[in-house]
């Protein structure tokens, strides 16, 4: 649970701290502010606060006027009032916006635990409610909506996608391998790919799944007879008659359901060498190597100085040289590959600190949003990759150079596919500045606000809601299996702002 502060006091908003950081429960400080204007800023950049704790006189915009944009914007975050005031017209303001408590000051410690538990409590059991609902769902949903871990994960969809693989005895050796082609996959690719991995592996093949999600086909063979020949095989037969570049990546052998989703995972690790490799190849997931370092201390100190001269051209030779390494690309070492990109991408950290003057500036260790399985496997080509890191260089040059124009598109369409990819989860423009495009988050939210036309809170809600729309056309899809799918953990908030976008409730929109 995620917990705002706005609080202009200094010592009555350390105390705040100090309570929400000692608290013993599953709570995070989300920020804490000094006025409600702040907070309504930081609420733009950041749909993952759960509850706001407010005091209602303070400067620029005050707490009654934070909780009426609160319930007309983000109804789905709670609102706790502490105030010095006990005047009724407060308190009448208050519950017209459904704040949940109103506490007056001093707070004892005690009093705000038990509204923050009150408070936790009341959504974990929301959660346990939908979560059995939503899964029973899954069950129920095309392949679009389920992915693979979701069916490696869990039994019931397991029986329901791969039936074959749930019954295998836990002592059969087996092998799960991912293949995917260069063009996007569709319903036709898959099919034909299941007849021809049927044809060829018999009843080696337990089971198969075609994940959109990842644009994806997933199998489970038995470790029988010459298993990965036949898949090599498989993979040229692909390539000729689907005349697109087609590539495999297979994990180790494994036994038992339990170790299912870890040699998935080594598919996605071992798939990712094709950056290195190339397509048309089957690539073995194999250990990592270790030892290997291709970023030298040279390579930083140039990529750093091209950072301070604000020079992105060189800044792109510099990446170009450092992704295109003859040894690295002879080595195949994917690792040492995710490794190189993760110390460009604190190279560029570093210099967005020292840009904003932070303390951490200089910390190599920095948390950095980009990961080995699922960040890598988005990119199938080295270019793409390149133009990935090319467009966060460039914007931050344009940062030291003080320019603020109407740049960043590809930076902005990479955030809007990644919401498209991950709406039904607490997201936030701050973390994504600051660890993924390592840009300063009011930049950012001025550069989003600027290409897409509203904020990334209203544009999150939006899309949440179009989402939802498509999903009441299943008139069997209870309202709150649909207020869970698309990432509302509370569904009287879902209808409050589905209602207010759409001028009806979810059920009289389905009904219409």
């Amino acid at each position: 649970m995620k917990i705002l502060i706005a609080e202009d006091e200094y010592y009555a908003r350390q105390r705040l701290i100090k309570i929400v950081r000692e608290c013993n429960m599953e709570v995070e400080l989300a920020a804490a502010v000094e006025n409600g204007r702040a907070a309504v800023d930081f609420l733009e950049q950041n749909t993952d606060v759960d509850v706001v704790l407010t005091d209602i006189i303070m400067p620029k915009q005050n707490g009654l006027e934070l909780a009426e944009y609160i319930h007309m914007n983000m109804p789905y975050i709670q609102v706790v009032i502490v105030s010095g005031y006990e005047e009724f017209d407060y308190a009448r303001k208050a519950m017209e916006y459904e704040v949940r408590q109103y506490l007056i000051k001093p707070v004892k410690k005690e009093q705000l635990l038990n509204v923050l538990r009150q408070l936790e409590e009341k959504q974990e059991s929301f959660r346990r409610e939908v979560e059995a609902g939503v899964q029973e769902r899954l069950k129920k949903l095309p392949n679009g909506y389920t992915s693979s871990k979701q069916v490696l994960t869990n039994e019931e969809l397991m029986k329901l996608h791969m039936p074959g693989v749930s019954w295998l005895p836990d002592d059969v050796s087996c092998r799960i391998f991912v293949l995917q082609l260069e063009r996007p996959m569709n319903d036709k690719d898959a099919g034909f790919l299941g007849k021809i991995c049927s044809q060829k592996l018999g009843s080696r093949l337990a089971g198969n799944f075609f994940c959109q999600q990842n644009d994806e086909y997933m199998a489970v063979a038995a470790e029988e007879g010459s298993l990965l020949k036949d898949l090599e095989g498989i993979l040229n037969y692909c390539r000729v008659q689907l005349q697109t570049g087609v590539v495999m990546g297979t994990s180790r052998p494994f036994s038992g359901c339990v170790n299912r989703y870890d040699a998935y995972k080594e598919c996605l690790y071992a798939i990712n060498i094709r950056l290195l490799k190339g397509w048309n190849r089957i690539f073995e997931y194999q250990l990592p190597h270790g030892g290997n370092t291709y970023f030298l201390s040279q390579d930083e100190n140039a990529l750093a100085g091209s950072l301070q001269l604000s020079d992105s051209g060189k800044a792109a030779a510099l990446v170009h040289g450092l992704l295109t390494k003859p040894d690295l690309l002879e080595s195949g070492d994917v690792n040492a590959y995710y490794d190189m990109i993760l110390n460009i991408l604190r190279s560029v950290n570093r210099y967005y600190r020292s840009l904003y003057k932070e303390n951490e500036a200089m910390d190599c260790k920095v948390e950095i949003m980009f990961s080995r399985r699922y960040d890598l496997y988005n990119f199938k080509h080295p270019g793409e990759l390149e133009e990935y890191l090319m467009d966060i260089i460039r914007e931050i040059c344009d940062q030291g150079q003080n320019s603020l124009k109407n740049g960043g598109n590809a930076i902005i369409r990479d955030i809007l596919h990644y919401v498209e990819q991950n709406y039904q989860y607490d997201l936030s423009l701050q973390e994504l500045a600051e660890k993924k495009y390592f840009m300063n988050p009011s930049y950012l939210s001025r550069l989003f606000k600027g290409a897409v036309g509203q904020t990334f809170s209203r544009y999150v809600i939006e899309l949440r809601i179009k989402k939802a729309r498509e999903l009441l056309e299943d008139k069997s899809m209870k309202i709150n299996e649909v207020a869970a799918q698309v990432g509302y953990n509370n569904t009287s908030h879902f209808i409050q702002s589905f209602k207010k976008l759409c001028g009806c409730t979810p059920e009289e929109y389905r009904n219409q």
